[in-house]
C-alpha cells in the first residue's frame, strides 16, 4: 500500500517502475514531470510518498524538486539527490532478485492519477487492481489485441491513456512501444517511427494526430502495418477528421470517450468520414457498464434531451484520495427498490441519447453558460468556429467586459497561409449561431496554453485574454 512517484519521462523505464512498484504491492503515483516544484511539491504531501523512482535525465529538474521539504527518504535511478539515499539503475540491476508475494485483494489500490481540481487543489483518481485489469480486459477484447500487435505508447505516464499500453497491451501479449520524448516534439521524426517500428495501434489525444496530419510529412511513408487508430480526449476537428481518414485508408479509427474516473465507458467506430456537419458520436457504452442521463433535479430524462452521464462500471475509481467531501459529491447513489442500491460516477458531461441509441456529446456541465437568459454551450461556439475553412484550432471562453456585461469570448488558430481576421469570423459564425452565442471578442494567436496532456486550457487561455482587455 505505500505510495511510490514515478517522475519519469516517457522512456524505457517506465515499464520496469511501474510493473516493479505493482508487483512489491505498492501504489504507483505518476507525477506529470512538466510541472512546476510546487504542484509536484502537493502531490507528494498529500499522498505521503516517501520514495520517489526516476532517471538521470531528471536530475535538473529533481534537484529543483527537492530544494524544496518534501516527505521523500529515498531516490531509485539516479546517483544523488540533494543528500537523500539512492539506487542507480545500475546498482539496481545487479541486486539479487526478490519475489514478493505481497497479501491484497483486487480491491487494494494500484495506483493514483492526479488532475487538475476545480479549486486548484490537484485530486487524485484512485484505482484498484480490479479497475485497472477490467479496463485491460474490456479494451484489449474490444480493439481485438492480438500478440503480433506492435501499440504506440505516445501518453506520459500521469495520464490516463497510457494504462493502454502498459495493461492492455500486454495481457494481449502485445508489444508496446514507449514513444521517446525527442519523437513527441518533432511529428516528421514521429511520422519516422510509425513507419519503421511498423506500429499497428495508435492511441492518443487529437493533438497529436493534427501535428502529424500537419507536420508529420506522413504522405510517401508506408503506414500499412496501421490497423487501428484510436483518439480519445477531446473532440477530433472534422476537417483534420476526415483529411487523416483519407490519408490512411486501411486504418480503422475510433473515437474512445472515458474521464480519467472510470477509464473508458463508451466507444464509436468510424464506418467512413464524417460529412463536414455531422458531429461523432460518442457512441455506444462498452461491457460491464451501466449508464443514466440525469436532468438537474438527478430525475431522468428521456432520449433526445439533454442531461448529465452517469456511469457505473467495472473500470470505475474508488474515490479521490485524501478528498472524502469530493468523492461524496462525484457518486450518485440509485435507490430504485428493484435492486442493492447502484453506485453512479457523475462525469460531468452533457449528452443525449439520438434516435439510433447513440450517445452524442453537448458540452461540459461547467462549459454552459447563461448569456442574456439564454444558455449558451462554449463547446458548441468552438465547434462553429471550427468550421471555418482557416480556422486550425478554436476554444470559447466566459468574458467579463465589465462588472455588467459577462459575454463569450474565443480564440482560434489559423491554418497556414489561410489569412482571415475578426470581422469574417463573426460573419462566419452568424450564419449558424443566435446573436447572443457570436463571441463579442474573438482573438487570433500563434499558440494556446495548454494542459500537461496537450489539451487546451481553457481556464488560462480565458484569463490570458481577460487580462489583455484591463486597462
Amino acid at each position: 500500500g505505500d505510495r511510490v512517484g514515478l517522475f519519469l519521462p516517457r522512456c524505457l523505464e517506465c515499464a520496469p517502475a511501474l510493473y516493479g512498484v505493482l508487483q512489491a504491492g505498492g501504489v504507483y503515483v505518476p507525477l506529470d514531470p512538466t510541472a512546476p516544484p510546487l504542484r509536484l511539491q502537493e502531490v507528494l504531501e498529500d499522498c505521503d510518498i516517501r520514495v520517489l523512482v526516476s532517471v538521470p535525465l531528471m536530475q535538473r529538474r529533481l534537484s529543483a524538486l527537492l530544494s524544496q521539504p518534501t516527505p521523500l527518504r529515498a531516490v531509485v535511478g539516479v546517483e544523488a539527490a540533494e543528500g537523500l539515499p539512492t539506487l542507480s539503475w545500475a546498482e539496481l540491476e545487479s541486486l539479487p532478485a526478490h519475489p514478493s508475494e505481497p497479501h491484497l485483494t483486487e480491491m487494494d489500490l494500484a495506483y493514483i492519477m492526479y488532475t487538475s481540481g476545480s479549486t486548484g487543489k490537484p485530486k487524485g483518481i484512485m484505482h484498484t487492481h480490479a479497475s485497472g485489469l477490467a479496463y485491460a480486459r474490456l479494451s484489449s477484447e474490444l480493439y481485438g489485441l492480438q500478440p503480433e500487435d506492435r501499440v504506440g505508447n505516445h501518453a506520459p505516464l500521469h495520464f490516463d491513456i497510457s494504462t493502454f499500453g502498459f495493461f492492455s497491451a500486454p495481457l494481449a501479449g502485445s508489444c508496446t512501444v514507449i514513444v521517446p520524448e525527442a519523437h513527441i516534439r518533432m511529428p516528421a521524426s514521429l511520422g519516422a517511427l510509425l513507419e519503421a517500428e511498423r506500429l499497428s495501434v495508435w492511441y492518443s489525444v487529437p493533438l497529436a494526430l493534427v501535428q502529424l496530419l500537419q507536420t508529420g510529412a506522413l504522405r510517401g511513408r508506408d503506414l500499412s502495418a496501421l490497423r487501428w487508430v484510436l483518439y480519445g480526449g477531446e473532440p477530433f476537428p472534422l476537417k483534420h477528421l476526415r483529411a487523416m481518414m483519407s490519408l490512411l485508408p486501411r486504418a480503422r479509427f475510433s473515437n474512445v470517450y472515458g474521464p480519467a474516473e472510470v477509464n473508458q465507458c463508451t466507444y464509436h467506430h468510424l464506418q467512413q468520414p464524417p460529412e463536414e456537419d455531422q458531429d461523432v458520436p460518442l457512441g455506444r457504452v462498452w461491457g460491464n457498464t451501466e449508464f443514466r442521463i440525469h436532468d438537474e433535479q438527478d430525475r431522468p430524462v428521456p432520449p433526445g434531451r439533454t442531461g448529465e452521464l452517469l456511469i457505473r462500471s467495472a473500470t470505475m475509481m474508488q474515490g479521490y484520495w485524501n478528498q472524502p467531501e469530493r468523492t461524496r459529491r462525484a457518486f450518485f447513489t440509485l435507490h430504485d427498490g428493484k435492486a442493492p442500491p447502484r453506485t453512479f460516477y457523475r462525469t460531468g458531461d452533457l449528452v443525449r441519447l439520438d434516435e439510433r441509441g447513440l450517445l452524442r456529446f453537448v458540452g461540459r456541465k461547467d462549459r454552459q453558460v447563461k448569456i442574456r437568459g439564454h444558455r449558451v454551450e462554449l463547446d458548441e461556439v468552438a465547434a462553429a468556429l471550427l468550421r471555418h475553412p482557416a480556422v486550425r484550432e478554436a476554444a470559447a471562453f466566459p468574458l467579463q467586459l465589465n462588472p455588467e456585461n459577462r459575454t463569450i469570448g474565443a480564440a482560434v488558430l489559423l491554418q497556414s497561409h489561410a489569412p482571415t481576421d475578426e470581422p469574417a469570423l463573426r460573419k462566419h459564425l452568424a450564419q449558424t449561431l443566435p446573436p447572443y452565442a457570436v463571441p463579442a471578442l474573438i482573438r487570433i494567436l500563434e499558440e494556446f496554453p495548454r494542459t500537461p496532456t496537450g489539451k487546451i486550457d481553457h481556464r488560462r487561455l480565458g484569463a490570458l485574454v481577460q487580462k489583455s482587455l484591463a486597462p
